[in-house]
């Protein structure tokens, strides 16, 4: 029953999501609305579920009122759109097998991916690809933070007392779907599986606005959803190597191909950085799960937006010849103007607005970029853009400005994660044919239109800057801007391969294909890597999660705990605030720990200055399980002597700190 609730909220989210885009486009097909509708829902749900968590906690009152608010939204919009469009587009839908094929393929894969994000096996908790590894416990904290640690607004669950800031936006709707009754695979998946289907379908969406060429189109997703660079001559390498077969060596492929890794070149040794969108970046950085798709959508009502204000340019230029008193008319301020421009760049800056808490990088790229495009394709309309982003954003960016690394972003850094490497020779390997192929593009005049050619430019400076300065206290964090710069770039270089497949000549054909397969196969080895065997990791085991279970029926929910600063602490299942987390997620975040470290050493050794310090940190339970043991030399003594256990399970006491 408490699953049908949650199918249910994502319905009527989804619903309004697509009924909300009869506002904005009059013209769509029922599929781009849904695609729009199942992103634009989730971003409501996940804000409005906040904001009422912030009145009434997360809880039945939270869930029961944007219940009420998504029926009573939705029958408001089927008041207000006009029921002919909505009649006209799904009266015009018709089967087309090669586009359900071409679908139902990628919702295989996708349903594949994303189903092992997370699995729970009699033995434990387990996740793929490896990269998530790291990554979904301090995912865990936040949402478990959120669903049953009382922690709204938001304090650091992996570093108690400090202010969170991190996107956390779709962690929160993960919360929100398990408080409403989705068990925790069912939690991740939904948000998931339609987030990454809405993506593909906004991507291929993009690229035929943009290109008006519908193999192009198909082919854009491809290239973004499997980028890679030449890592794939490693693979080669490999292979010749093996003693086992193709299809065991393919079911158990030794090492990722495009990231963590080096390629030896004539020129030296450089290093794969440019990671696979699928393993790197949409499953272990989750808030790009909604980045994507809300900057895709953006970029639509940007292109849109540009038509109509040149369209009208046009129209002017024409009238304008029609001579004197049609000059006098047309000096008149109370010449009637189309809506439509300011009604498309003001849905694109709501959206805008909605994005730093969603993916703050992808905030910053969105509004790099719209800069450069207002200047380029300047109209008075733009304000319709910048006033509702700003205004929306303003309290958003105040919260996440907190965050105490100001002075380390925006300093110098060249080459991204080039290092010692030339950064051409870097961007050769890591982007492979790609990059030439757009540089071909863009230089090129009989490909891309004019006008084209000048709404792409400004996206070149989300590839430009994050080759300059820091965007982040981890240098490979600006791939969070980069990964902009190629959603941007991956229908111009489609253009290019589909004109060559639909070309007469046999070498364009030929020329085509190898050069789809060369950008996009390193990108498929990792992908089906991520699908083997080889990447399936425990996270947690069946004594964690019980020892887990235990704290969270005996602490109350916010309660700071004390234990071993690992990356898969129990704590991260338990939604109570950790006094320190993993090195690695504070560090990458910007917080400076070493001093707080040195205590929780103390601390566990059993120092003189320990029951200080336990009182100035707030400590209400210590844990001491095998990494406390293993790693800080607990002294159980020292806390058996102290204080009493309230759980004693499997190796692990938690000790109340009175």
């Amino acid at each position: 029953m408490s699953s049908l609730l949650v199918w249910l909220i994502t319905i009527l989210a989804v619903a309004n999501g697509a009924l909300l885009s009869y506002l904005v486009v009059e013209k769509a097909s029922v599929w781009a609305r849904l695609c729009a509708g199942a992103v634009v829902g989730f971003v409501l749900v996940a804000w409005a579920g906040f904001l009422l968590a912030l009145i009434a906690g997360l809880g039945k009152v939270a869930i029961g009122a944007l219940m009420l608010g998504l029926v009573v939204s939705l029958l408001a919009l089927l008041k207000t759109v006009p029921q002919q469009p909505i009649r006209r587009e799904f009266g015009a839908m018709s089967p087309d097998p090669w586009a359900i094929g071409y679908y139902v393929a990628w919702a295989i894969l996708l349903v594949w991916l994303f189903s092992r994000v997370l699995q729970l096996g009699e033995d434990g908790m387990y996740t793929a690809p490896l990269n998530n590894y790291g990554d979904l416990p301090f995912h865990f904290s936040v949402i478990t933070s959120f669903a049953f640690g009382e922690n709204i607004p938001p304090g650091n669950p992996v570093f108690a007392g400090v202010k969170f800031a991190y996107p956390f936006l779709i962690d929160f709707l993960t919360a929100f779907l398990r408080r409403a009754g989705a068990a925790w695979p069912l939690a991740f998946f939904i948000e998931n599986i339609l987030l990454a289907l809405a993506l593909v379908g906004l991507i291929e969406l993009l690229s035929f606005q943009l290109t008006r060429h519908r193999l192009a189109a198909r082919i854009t997703p491809l290239l973004f959803f499997f980028n890679g660079g030449f890592g794939f001559i490693n693979f080669f390498r490999d292979l010749s190597k093996a003693d086992a077969g193709w299809v065991d060596f393919l079911s158990h492929l030794p090492r990722a191909y495009t990231m963590n890794d080096m390629l030896a070149s004539p020129w030296g040794e450089v290093p794969l950085r440019w990671g696979n969108i699928f393993t790197t970046l949409l499953i272990p950085q989750r808030s790009l799960l909604l980045g994507l798709p809300m900057a895709a959508i953006i970029i639509m009502l940007w292109w849109m937006a540009v038509g109509e204000m040149g369209g009208q340019e046009e129209g002017e230029r024409g009238r304008r010849g029609e001579g004197k008193r049609e000059k006098e008319r047309l000096k008149s301020p109370h010449l009637p103007v189309s809506p439509s421009p300011r009604r498309y760049l003001f849905a694109a800056g709501m959206l805008a607005g909605l994005l730093p808490f969603a993916h703050a990088h992808g905030f910053f790229a969105v509004m790099l970029t719209s800069g450069a495009m207002a200047l380029l394709f300047w109209s008075r309309h733009w304000i319709a853009f910048f006033i509702p982003a700003l205004v929306l954003a303003a309290p958003q960016a105040l919260w996440l400005s907190s965050s105490g690394v100001r002075s380390k972003l925006f300093a110098f850094h060249w080459g991204w994660e080039s290092g010692d490497v030339p950064v051409l020779l870097f961007w050769t390997v890591n982007a492979g044919a790609f990059l030439l192929l757009l540089i071909i593009v863009l230089l090129a005049g009989r490909f891309v239109t004019a006008r084209l050619r000048r709404f792409y430019l400004p996206f070149l400076l989300c590839f430009l800057v994050p080759n300059v300065v820091l965007l982040a206290p981890w240098a490979w964090d600006n791939i969070k801007v980069l990964v902009y710069w190629y959603l941007a770039s991956t229908p111009i270089v489609a253009l290019l391969l589909a004109s060559l497949l639909t070309g007469r000549r046999l070498w364009g054909w030929a020329v085509s294909i190898v050069l789809l397969v060369t950008i996009t196969l390193s990108g498929m080895l990792d992908v089906a890597r991520a699908l083997s065997p080889v990447e399936k990791a425990l996270i947690f085991g069946r004594t964690e999660i019980e020892v887990a279970e235990q704290i969270g029926r005996r602490t109350p929910p916010r309660a700071v705990i004390l234990h071993a600063p690992i990356h898969n602490s129990l704590v991260a299942l338990t939604g109570r605030q950790s006094v320190m987390g993993y090195p690695g997620h504070l560090w990458s975040h910007g917080i400076d720990y070493a001093q707080r470290q040195a205590q929780i050493t103390a601390i566990y050794r059993g120092a003189p200055e320990a029951d200080e310090l336990l009182a100035r940190l707030n400590v209400d339970y210590v844990i001491i399980g095998p990494a406390e043991r293993e790693q800080l030399q607990a002294n159980k003594d020292f806390f058996a002597a102290r204080y009493p256990v309230v759980i004693d399970h499997a190796g692990y006491q938690v000790y109340r700190i009175e």
